[in-house]
């Protein structure tokens, strides 16, 4: 299930999760439920409407979503709140299937606008979610917490706790929740997806396997299972058996772009940065909205990083933020902004850095960027500006940054974002050449952060631990979730490496 800003495996790729500094964004949730009075268990999550027209739009328009068909659930859940126009979680799960940030935060005021209207159930998510987007971390896992208390036998509401534990790395109690869901409707699909997702995570391949084989026999007509299954054998090494799953998730349906991506990812892996592209470039000639075109435009300037060519992923970076400036897509430009600043930070070319950083300083501090959103801007401009302004040696300005992003990081209550502000804190030790405390802070850091993992590598090896820093570039060659940091740090890695085996 591509859960949180499409699929949770590890690096931000718009489907999996990572970034130099902090990583936040839109938590999409799938959640059937059932009309209030009709045929069902009374455990479950109701919806609140006088039409059941609505009702049976809004259901139609959730297996659609459950099943990543975001467009065809779009139109749905339109149609929903043209037969009733103060259908609170109608207009929540069209948020969810919004193709832009801009969109999605106008179906999201709507939802909150009509929610007194809704149950408590439907008010607690609509809430926890605003939470979220509002970086109150903390306060979506209360409020998540207030729906399994009252209602302890809904399988959906232990599935949206494990799934806001699943994006915590709080694996245990993640577990712990699907297993519950998984226990109150053996048949629930999308639990077993997720818990695939946990068990490689936490490197239980077999386990991670045999859940998606059980997600596939559920949903034997559609393509996530296979896709899911080809991002498992992405991250295994395993190119041969991901390829054709992605390719047996297309089988069933042509323009299901999460796997032709996947399919990209593994030429990358694999050292066909071309075949890479053209894969990509099948959906820009594919792409149904916005979404689609900025995946493409993302992702084949990801394969020029990895290839080391920085003047074609620079290029390619200058096209799509003409395209969002086009699109008035404030938060697009925000995020192209940064990748442009850290691609010249990769050269050295720090005033160039600096002044994308500043960009994206003016973008986040426009009155219509989400409040939420404007905080993790913050988070992520100020951390690439410390990095930066440690290797010019103006440490009074770094040190006024780290004061800002900690007690930002300190009121979100998101782990995650306090695992990525120790991996700060270790990368500015190691420029520092404060090695030690560099090993201490990124053994801290998110554990599925590669960028952190290569640079607790380099303090190791900087201190003279060259077992250490050998396994840790390894590891770093071997994580196979494609994306922007990542492939600022996998040649490096390899590079690393290659010197070692030399050098033996």
């Amino acid at each position: 299930m591509k859960s949180i800003i499409k699929k949770r495996l590890g690096e931000n790729s718009g489907r999996l999760m990572n970034c130099l500094a902090f990583a936040a964004g839109l938590i999409f949730l799938s959640l059937p439920l059932l009309l209030p009075g009709c045929a069902g268990s009374s455990h479950e999550i109701t919806f609140t409407t006088d039409s059941d027209k609505a009702l049976q739009l809004v259901l139609e328009g959730i297996e659609k979503q459950d099943n990543f068909f975001h467009d065809q659930a779009r139109a749905l859940f339109g149609k929903a709140v043209a037969l009733d126009s103060q259908f609170a979680i109608a207009y929540f799960f069209w948020a969810l299937s919004s193709p832009s940030n801009e969109d999605a935060q106008a179906r999201f005021k709507l939802a909150a606008q009509y929610m007194d209207k809704a149950s408590q159930p439907e008010q607690l998510l609509i809430k926890s979610h605003i939470a979220m987007m509002h970086d109150s971390t903390g306060k979506a896992h209360d409020l998540l917490e207030e729906l399994v208390r009252i209602k302890p036998k809904s399988m959906r509401a232990h599935y949206l706790l494990g799934n806001f534990y699943y994006r915590q790395q709080e694996w245990d109690n993640a577990e712990k929740e699907l297993k519950a869901s998984i226990d109150l409707e053996p048949s629930f699909a999308a639990a077993y997806n997720l818990l695939g997702y946990l068990y490689v995570n936490t490197q239980r391949y077999p386990e991670a396997i045999q859940a998606l084989k059980k997600y596939s026999e559920l949903r034997p007509n559609e393509p996530n299972p296979h896709d899911s299954m080809g991002e498992i054998f992405l991250a295994m090494g395993d190119y041969e058996n991901s390829i054709k799953q992605y390719r047996r998730a297309l089988s069933i349906e042509s323009d299901f772009i999460y796997s032709r991506i996947g399919i990209g990812h593994n030429y990358v892996f694999m050292g066909d940065f071309a075949k890479a592209r053209e894969t990509y470039e099948e959906v820009f000639r594919n792409a149904r909205n916005s979404e689609d075109t900025n995946n493409a435009f993302y992702w084949i300037s990801v394969s020029y990083i990895h290839e080391q060519n920085f003047d074609k992923a620079l290029e390619i970076q200058h096209r799509q933020l003409e395209y969002a400036r086009g699109l008035n897509d404030i938060y697009v430009q925000a995020n192209v902004n940064w990748r442009t600043g850290a691609i010249f930070y990769q050269l050295d070319m720090f005033d160039s850095c600096l002044f994308y950083m500043n960009a994206v300083r003016e973008i986040y501090n426009r009155p219509d960027m989400q409040p939420g959103m404007k905080d993790t801007y913050m988070r992520d401009t100020y951390g690439a500006e410390a990095i930066v302004l440690t290797r010019l040696g103006q440490r009074d300005e770094v040190n006024k940054r780290l004061a800002e992003i900690k007690k930002s990081a300190i009121e979100t209550r998101d782990r995650l974002v306090l695992m990525h502000f120790a991996g700060l804190e270790g990368v500015i030790s190691y420029w520092n050449k404060d090695y030690e405390t560099a090993i201490k802070k990124l053994s801290e850091a998110d554990p599925l952060s590669a960028y952190h993992k290569y640079y607790l590598g380099m303090a190791y090896y900087q201190s003279g631990q060259r077992e250490k820093a050998a396994d840790l570039f390894r590891q770093v060659v071997e994580f196979n979730r494609n994306g922007f940091n990542y492939a600022l740090v996998r040649p490096l890695a390899q590079k690393m490496l290659s010197s070692f085996e030399s050098a033996s």
